[in-house]
């Protein structure tokens, strides 16, 4: 089928097609089973992937905000901004169908990952209970529980307590207790480090090993604060919205429930299962997740098994006998209060404890690259200082609001090689007003490199913020030496020259813009979404494939072209005329690999 029956087949999937065009469709259809299979591919990846407004339909802001009404009022240090912005959607035309609180059908909503992103900054405290049921952890322990306790206070002082209620088989069991506590500056953490099913349960350490930590940084990535407990914005940063199940009370709030992989959900589990001994969940595995309908913390998570192949060949690997209708995983939040301004009481960790210094000294600052700076409104300085970690010294400044947090890291003594600030590899280049800079692939790191400093610009408020605050610092940013690691990165324009008829997705939402570099011989585009989903697109002016590797390669049929998949790296390849294509993830099944591939055009 030829590319311009690829994009009408699209744009009619859009609602963007004259009549005369949705004729030639229906024809199309009508004679084509391939045109058949690949607008049935595309409905796929609108149902997987991309997220599609509701018609208009009756005016129901009366009866949501009467739903969700009855959070409102209480006294709690949170600034209420989200329900204008609610009713602002459903004036838009965004709006639930069956809106009675029982699980609808078909459902569109307001823009959730929009509306986390706002909610973090209206969270400045929150405590409740947690319940936790595990199964299928281990065949001669099918069900473990526990309760525990979350205590927050912004911006970033968490506590998170769980303690094993579990019945073990006999004393060779150690429970899986754990305490991780974030004080700023501080933190601790103690728990029993986990093992292979096949070794349990004589792999068990006998004791929890317990880890201290000074001189920590403001959210530092190598010891992230489990955030994500208390507004799940990694997420949602930059997601499609996610499937709707509905509206319910949950736990005595209302509540407004989602379905995500749990690949998006990845920090909210880390959150919870960080520390400690616990069964393994497959990225593609269900999470449904019920979230405050006005602030946006989480209720209720549960984590079912999915139902692919992948999935399948997986749990074989690893001794997991999963039941598809049986959650594998459910945690309430409950007894849930939002006041309180101190620090939460913090659990003392076991004496004579030596830390491990991070090396950030707190100072007060005069950075010159902060000069005219533009931070969101409504955020002030929470921490500065320096890090000395045995490179060169950084000078650290950060901002928060609630839950929401900013810092710019500068430093300039960096040797090169790389950009700074670990943005990895791949990255994409993207102008600014006066210079460059540089986007990593998950859109929560701006980098930028000049003569004089190198920074990074990171934080919890979304891309365009970052960089929004990247253009307001007094820095020009240059294009990377030709030696750094990031040299590669070229533009799609420059791709093409390579690969002329380089292919890319039609109709995809929830990823962020392809990063695009050159390989030798071949062109990667690597698509980030929220969380850990996200998947390598790899083009090469070739008329075959290199013999594969894996035992366990397969044939697939991609738009009408045998192709190959290896269930154990991820990874689908094919040829189309003379262009080798492959597509690989570590956290999309192979299902929706073909839908991608199905969705492919040159451009």
């Amino acid at each position: 089928m030829s590319d311009e029956n690829r994009l009408l087949l699209s744009r009619y999937v859009d609602g963007e097609l004259t009549p005369s065009e949705t004729d030639e469709v229906e024809s199309l259809l009508a004679r084509s089973p391939e045109a058949r299979r690949y607008l049935e591919s595309l409905h796929g990846l609108r149902r997987r992937i991309r997220y599609e407004l509701a018609e208009p339909g009756p005016d129901v802001t009366g009866r949501v905000l009467e739903a969700i009404g009855g959070g409102v009022g209480h006294a709690r240090p949170i600034r209420s901004r989200l329900l204008p912005a609610f009713a602002a959607g459903l004036a838009a035309g965004v709006f639930f169908v069956g809106l009675a609180l029982q699980r609808p059908s078909t459902v569109a909503v307001a823009d959730i990952p929009s509306r986390v992103l706002e909610a973090q900054s209206s969270v400045f405290a929150l405590d409740a209970q947690i319940s936790v049921v595990e199964r299928g952890w281990h065949p001669e322990v099918p069900e473990r529980n526990y309760l525990g306790r979350v205590s927050y206070r912004a911006p970033e002082s968490l506590v998170v307590v769980l303690e094993d209620q579990t019945t073990y088989p006999n004393s060779d069991w150690q429970p899986n207790d754990s305490t991780r506590v974030v004080a700023e500056s501080t933190s601790w953490e103690s728990a029993i480090p986990g093992c292979p099913i096949s070794g349990l349960p004589d792999c068990l350490l006998d004791e929890p090993r317990v880890q201290l930590v000074e001189g920590r940084e403001p959210f530092p990535d190598s010891l992230p604060a489990p955030l994500d407990l208390i507004v799940p914005v990694g997420g949602f940063a930059g997601a499609a919205e996610p499937d709707l199940i509905g509206l319910e009370m949950v736990n005595g709030r209302q509540a407004v429930g989602v379905e995500v992989s749990v690949a998006q959900a990845q920090a909210l589990l880390d959150g919870l299962t960080g520390a400690g001994h616990w069964r393994a969940f497959h990225p593609t595995d269900v999470a449904q997740l019920w979230l405050d309908s006005e602030f946006l913390f989480p209720l209720r998570l549960q984590v079912y098994p999915a139902a692919n192949e992948d999935r399948m060949l997986w749990a074989a690997r690893n001794g997991y006998d999963d039941a598809v209708s049986v959650p594998i995983l459910e945690v309430d939040w409950s007894e849930i209060t939002t006041t309180g301004s101190s620090t939460p009481t913090l659990p003392d960790h076991p004496p004579g404890l030596v830390g491990i210094d991070a090396g950030f000294n707190e100072s007060a600052l005069s950075n010159a690259v902060l000069l005219g700076i533009e931070v969101p409104e409504g955020m002030t300085i929470h921490r500065t200082g320096t890090l000395e970690s045995g490179g060169p010294t950084v000078s650290i400044t950060s901002w928060s609001d609630g839950r929401a947090w900013l810092k710019v890291s500068s430093t300039t003594a960096w040797p090169g090689g790389q950009l700074f600030g670990e943005m990895g590899v791949p990255v994409r280049q993207v102008g600014l007003s006066d210079g460059v800079a540089y986007v990593n692939e998950r859109g929560d790191r701006i980098g930028l490199h000049s003569d004089t400093v190198d920074l990074i610009v990171t934080g919890s408020v979304g891309t365009e913020t970052l960089l929004e605050v990247a253009e307001s610092l007094d820095v020009v940013g240059l294009d990377v030496p030709r030696d750094w690691a990031e040299a590669s990165v070229v533009t799609l324009e420059e791709a093409r020259e390579l690969v002329p008829l380089l292919l890319q997705p039609l109709g995809l939402v929830g990823f962020g813009p392809p990063s695009v570099r050159l390989l030798p011989g071949s062109v990667e585009l690597g698509f980030a979404g929220p969380g850990n989903r996200g998947f390598t697109l790899i083009q090469a002016a070739e008329d075959s494939l290199t013999p594969p590797l894996e035992a366990d390669v397969r044939g697939v049929e991609v738009r009408g072209i045998n192709a190959r998949y290896s269930p154990s790296r991820g990874v689908l390849e094919w040829v189309e005329g003379e262009l080798a294509v492959t597509l690989q993830s570590e956290t999309l099944a192979l299902e929706e690999l073909v839908v991608i591939a199905d969705s492919l055009a040159a451009s």
